[in-house]
């Protein structure tokens, strides 16, 4: 493990430009930070300017030591944010081509797991786009804030194999089955605004300048909450969902080691990214 990772930055958020909050020190792991309130109110806020949040080996390992940090500190609720653009834009190349030869599986790729386990309230503020397996992590949280500017979509099929991270399973919860069907064989990217009018079950589809303060005043109400409760609560309602989590991944699995093998899928891959 590297020297950065045994010993985080603490940077002023300031060097984020707009994305940053300045009422806080972020504890910087690379990639991803985390903050700590007076109210025991953590924010987990992913800003790879460069990368847009992708699923890279490095943000992967950055995220996982920021949530190791948070757990440690066993906040009462956890806001996960990213850029006012991006929110996460899933996978990347390198992990996709990784997949189709075989070299990975999509089990290795463990924050499905990690957000849906912890001990408590995850809010998932959404104000930029979110995409694959980058919307699925809001899936995998208590709330879900979205944007009605920005555009929200599983689009794995777009590049040549079925979803995975637990989507086939956990997509209905949010918009329902049938517009999760559409939103998986399609591969469309929707607008906020879009799946408001379909009458979904995320929480909030709000002005992009909204949804940040909107998360900070549902945390502040589950952070007055009576700890040790939250955290049964959480552990009794987060339980079907990693039953639905499980039950994905035998699908999923199956499906990747066929849709993967596919050598018309590298090719998919391999033309999206060109350029």
């Amino acid at each position: 493990m590297s020297e950065e990772k045994l010993h985080p930055k603490q940077v002023e958020p300031s060097r984020h430009g707009e994305d940053a909050d300045p009422a806080s020190l972020f504890e910087q792991y690379g990639r991803v930070s985390f903050s700590l309130d007076e109210k025991e109110i953590a924010t987990i806020f992913m800003h790879d300017m460069e990368g847009q949040n992708v699923f890279s080996h490095a943000f992967v390992e950055d995220f996982l030591s920021v949530l190791d940090a948070v757990e440690e500190i066993d906040p009462r609720v956890v806001i996960l944010r990213g850029l006012t653009s991006t929110f996460s834009g899933g996978a990347d190349k390198e992990s996709l081509m990784e997949l189709a030869s075989g070299k990975i599986v999509v089990r290795d790729l463990v924050i499905s797991e990690r957000l849906i386990n912890c001990r408590f309230p995850v809010i998932s503020a959404m104000e930029g786009h979110a995409m694959g397996g980058g919307f699925v992590i809001a899936l995998c949280s208590d709330i879900i804030i979205a944007s009605r500017e920005a555009r929200y979509g599983t689009v794995f099929m777009n590049m040549g194999f079925t979803p995975g991270m637990g989507t086939t399973t956990l997509l209905q919860g949010a918009v329902g089955s049938y517009i999760a069907n559409e939103m998986m064989f399609t591969g469309r990217r929707y607008k906020g605004r879009e799946l408001a009018e379909k009458s979904t079950n995320i929480n909030y589809i709000l002005p992009k300048k909204e949804v940040l303060a909107k998360a900070a005043d549902l945390a502040l109400q589950i952070a007055e909450k009576n700890p040790k409760s939250v955290q049964l609560l959480k552990y009794s309602l987060a339980a079907p969902k990693k039953k639905l989590l499980t039950d994905a991944r035998l699908q999923e699995d199956m499906m990747h080691a066929l849709s993967f093998g596919y050598p018309e899928t590298k090719k998919i891959i391999d033309d999206l990214y060109a350029g």
